[in-house]
């Protein structure tokens, strides 16, 4: 009961962050890339909720716009690297031989790198923006699905009912989609969700590197590097960008450790 609590206060947080990030343009009280020097570096207040920057821009507006590319960043990044593993997966694990060869050697190249060294590299040879940090995320997310399906595949190739499926003359691409993918679904979500927080982490790195939407656009991390060198004379530059990335990615951690949980709990009765 306390885990199904927690979960549900979790996903309360990351729906309101959702729906407060689609409505950013009605909800922003000030332009996020209009500077106002008169308001420069004004601490949190009634009209500015969570102060303004080095150049007068409302940080509230700001961390509204910026968490929604992050939020973007994360989901889209996280379901091409999903469609892109578990593809490979299969075909890994299902048909084995050389494809499996080729493909787990591509696996293990890919996760031998410190993942985020990598998205660094990436996104070093291309023109810093939207599609640098995607593609970036994406070729650093794939193999840890990859591998986490055709682990589960080898298991599932040799069980009972599959077998009698093969042995009816099933093909397999109906084999995969009708008697081995409804088995991974839960846990490929669960390492979804929990891939979705990672993806938020390593765009805000790029973007605090520079290597993220370049500015006046905000980013989550790229407020917080801006905020790092007035960070005693005005903290809320850097604190509270900072905060909501922690607040999202904990919230986004905790719904699939418990979903997780919650789904092994359920399988082993089964």
């Amino acid at each position: 009961m306390l885990r199904k609590s927690i979960i549900v206060v979790s996903l309360v947080i990351v729906t309101g962050l959702i729906i407060a990030t689609v409505f950013a343009p009605l909800i922003a009280p000030y332009d996020p890339n209009v500077p106002d020097l008169d308001s420069i570096k004004e601490a949190p207040s009634l009209v500015h909720l969570m102060g303004t920057d080095d150049r007068g821009r409302d940080i509230f507006s700001r961390v509204l716009f910026a968490a929604r590319f992050s939020l973007v960043i994360g989901l889209a990044s996280t379901a091409m690297a999903l469609v892109v593993g578990v593809v490979f997966g299969f075909l890994s694990g299902y048909y084995g031989g050389l494809m499996d060869s080729v493909i787990g050697l591509f696996t293990n190249i890919t996760l031998a790198f410190p993942s985020l060294l990598l998205a660094i590299g990436l996104s070093a040879v291309m023109e810093p923006g939207f599609w640098s940090v995607f593609i970036a995320i994406v070729a650093i997310s794939w193999a840890g699905f990859a591998r986490l399906v055709r682990a589960e595949t080898l298991k599932l190739k040799t069980s009972a009912h599959v077998d009698a499926a093969r042995s009816l003359g099933a093909a397999h691409m109906y084999i995969l989609i009708r008697h081995i993918l409804p088995l991974c679904t839960g846990l490929i979500i669960t390492t979804a969700t929990l891939r979705i927080g990672t993806a938020m982490l390593t765009e805000s790195s790029l973007s605090f590197l520079g290597l993220g939407i370049q500015p006046p656009e905000p980013t989550l991390g790229g407020m917080v590097s801006q905020g790092r060198d007035y960070f005693r004379s005005a903290p809320w530059i850097t604190l509270f960008p900072g905060a909501v990335i922690t607040l999202i990615i904990i919230a986004l951690n905790t719904i699939g450790e418990n979903y997780r949980i919650l789904f092994r709990t359920r399988f082993e009765k089964n």
